[in-house]
């Protein structure tokens, strides 16, 4: 493996030049009945956008942290919903399908269930198979439950008789429409939006065109193979390009699709397919499945539905394109917001990527770096001393130790809590103590013993309420016999 590679790489996020113990969460809305598995925010046009949670078939507005109060919206069958947004002269408008109740319309003050009969009327299709949306070309597109038909309706309406565009002629392995979503791509003439259809065979349609319904203006692209894509929340937008969970890993279109088949070295979770093949394997039939781009921190998350409490994300910095897995998040569903990233959980959402704590738990990060014979292949190394360059503005607990030969073992000792500390003005002797929240290097030489041809650090940090970084690792060792 590169040096700069990890086996092992838990709670740290990975930057240009270091290592840091990954932010805390706190508690952002308590007092829901159920888990919470969709977390949504309406954006209008006036800057005052507001966030809402669904749980337990409630949905409550989450705009304020605290204890939720009476639900804004009550008695739905489940709480998995999929959303789309449009503005039109009408105003603001958001759109929420979950495939078993109808719609839900929320034009800034008001909730509207959405039927033939209902205010602003959908005719023409069952509302209630509608499971997901996407705005395209100033058309609301709605995707129907169990089926490879979409439904349209006019340009920049919110309601009106839809019109379904059927694509059961296109696709050749059958399934069902997992979703639509945009993907914008260079057409020969400049930058432009398609369409994209995919299934839960793992087929992908691109379409070009403002009009279903004219030939003229509406045309196939292609259609590809990419593979069965995993969960309703497959797919994410990151710039202009479309991110899809699949078996074959997190595939961004615009490199993966360069022919009829997928181009499988495309993933940009190729460091971690192993791991991303394992999760799929064991953890596939759960819900809570989910991409999420948080630009804030250029990251990218994958959350895994482990089950039990146990639910982790991986996560790349998309700067680097370096992966790292979270725990203690235990998340359902996860969502970046003007207001920051949150994530709902058994009973609540937090706030995520805040603070140095989970709440009352203490973050611990693990790693294990990649092993290295030190240019000396075929030598035995007598490893003598080793330090890793670690800073901090607190008093974080540190175990270190070294691994040999391919072999993880945990470091011996345990994490201990210590009080962040810092210099109290009148209480500490002048030049030996250090001002607290400043950044200092806790670094020394630690003695370790072992004959290996190839080693590697393994460090465990508890941050104990700090910030607390990783830049580098030094080692002392004397050359030994051939193997």
């Amino acid at each position: 493996m590169p040096e700069k590679d990890a086996v092992i790489l838990e709670n740290w996020w990975p930057q240009p030049s270091k290592l840091v113990v990954r932010s805390g969460s706190v508690d952002w809305a308590t007092g829901f009945e159920g888990p919470v598995e969709t977390i949504v925010e309406y954006c209008p046009t006036d800057g005052l956008n507001e966030l809402f949670a669904a749980s337990a078939g409630d949905i409550y507005d989450i705009t304020a942290s605290g204890v939720v109060d009476t639900p804004v919206v009550s008695g739905q069958s489940n709480d998995r919903w999929q959303e789309a947004a449009i503005t039109t002269p009408g105003g603001s408008f958001l759109f929420l399908f979950n495939g078993q109740d109808d719609p839900l319309l929320y034009d800034g003050t008001d909730w509207e269930s959405v039927n033939d009969s209902s205010t602003n009327a959908i005719t023409g299709v069952t509302t209630s198979l509608l499971i997901q949306g996407c705005l395209f070309k100033n058309r609301i597109y709605m995707v129907e439950r169990d089926s490879l038909r979409v439904w349209y309706l006019p340009t920049s309406s919110i309601a009106g008789a839809a019109t379904d565009f059927d694509l059961g002629a296109i696709f050749r392995r059958g399934g069902w429409l997992v979703g639509m979503y945009t993907w914008t791509i260079d057409a020969g003439e400049g930058a432009d939006d398609h369409a994209v259809f995919l299934t839960s065979e793992g087929e992908v349609a691109v379409y070009a065109g403002t009009d279903p319904e004219s030939a003229e203006t509406w045309r196939l692209v292609g259609l590809f193979y990419l593979g069965q894509p995993i969960g309703r929340r497959c797919a994410v937008k990151v710039g202009g390009d479309l991110m899809v969970l699949c078996e074959a890993g997190v595939m961004p279109l615009g490199r993966a699709l360069l022919s009829s088949s997928i181009d499988r070295r495309a993933a940009v979770s190729d460091k971690i397919q192993n791991s991303v093949n394992v999760a799929v394997y064991q953890y596939r039939q759960n819900f809570g499945w989910e991409l999420c781009m948080f630009p804030e921190q250029n990251a990218l998350i994958l959350n895994i539905p482990a089950g039990g409490g146990r639910n982790f994300q991986y996560a790349q910095n998309s700067l680097t394109g370096a992966w790292t897995k979270f725990t203690g998040w235990d998340a359902r569903t996860v969502k970046t917001t003007s207001l920051g990233l949150f994530f709902g959980d058994s009973n609540s959402v937090k706030k995520a990527w805040t603070g140095n704590i989970d709440g009352q738990s203490m973050i611990v990060a693990d790693a294990l770096q990649s092993f290295q014979d030190f240019g000396l292949t075929a030598i035995n190394k007598y490893f003598t001393m080793i330090r890793p360059y670690v800073l901090s503005d607190g008093n974080p607990s540190i175990l270190y130790g070294i691994n040999g030969d391919y072999v993880p073992q945990e470091p011996t000792g345990s994490l201990t809590y210590a009080d962040p500390g810092g210099m109290v003005w009148g209480q500490m002797i002048w030049g030996e103590m250090v001002w607290g929240g400043s950044i200092r290097p806790l670094s020394g030489w630690n003695t370790v013993g072992g004959v290996y041809n190839a080693a590697a650090l393994r460090l465990k940090v508890q941050s104990n309420i700090s910030n607390t970084e990783w830049a580098s690792t030094s080692y002392v060792f004397q050359v030994a016999g051939i193997l």
